[in-house]
């Protein structure tokens, strides 16, 4: 699945973008303009869109490189993932995928 969004380069998370550059006080007219011109470059060069956000002094003239790393966090979308197994009677498959993954993390000494 990761590797489905990461064909992307990224720009899955325009939308959160666009939303924080408007947080900081651009129209929607405005953020949609810059967002949408680094999402193209990113998909038609085959290149990263946080890489190219980055880079763009008119988005970090309103966002740090901090905040658009935040941004780019997956686990933004996956933070409802329990609710929505345990609302179709899959809670114990969850529990038994976490139990897995417990045993596989590495011990602390």
């Amino acid at each position: 699945m990761r590797r489905n969004i990461e064909l992307t380069q990224g720009i899955i998370f325009s939308q959160r973008v666009l939303l924080a550059l408007i947080d900081k006080g651009l129209t929607r007219e405005e953020a949609y303009k810059l967002v949408q011109r680094d999402a193209m470059k990113a998909w038609e060069k085959r290149k990263s869109f946080l890489s190219l956000l980055k880079a763009d002094r008119r988005i970090t003239a309103h966002l740090t490189k901090l905040e658009l790393d935040s941004l780019f966090d997956y686990t933004y979308y996956l933070k409802h993932v329990d609710d929505v197994f345990k609302r179709l009677g899959l809670a114990k498959a969850s529990q038994r995928r976490e139990a897995r993954s417990a045993k596989l993390a590495p011990r602390t000494p």
